[in-house]
């Protein structure tokens, strides 16, 4: 985008609170993701866990988003992605298959 049309443009979208406020919803999205990519597959258990918990009895009808199901889900299958990373490392310095203790744990997470 050229620099005029940029200033023309973000001067008035900088005026408007819910572009400013979804802009920093963005931004807070790519960081969580990005957290999610780095963290150690027991940390991301922790994560997963605690979501779970959190999710426990709530109704369909609470204020308990789409959104939010789909970020958790997002954790689990970081988790699972780390999980296979971990098995195929496993796998490729022993030879052997290694069991996954954590299988089945987080499906019921899923919608």
């Amino acid at each position: 985008m050229e620099a005029h049309s940029l200033r023309l443009h973000l001067s008035i979208a900088l005026k408007e609170h819910e572009i400013r406020r979804a802009c920093t919803a963005v931004e807070h999205i790519l960081r969580a993701a990005d957290i999610l990519d780095d963290l150690h597959p027991a940390a991301l258990e922790q994560v997963r866990d605690y979501c779970s918990d959190y999710i426990k009895g709530r109704k369909g009808n609470d204020t308990f988003s789409d959104f939010k199901h789909a970020y958790i889900n997002m954790v689990v299958e970081h988790l699972d992605i780390a999980r296979e990373m971990e098995r195929k490392f496993y796998g490729g310095i022993t030879g052997e298959d290694r069991p996954d203790e954590d299988e089945g744990r987080h499906k019921h997470l899923r919608r």
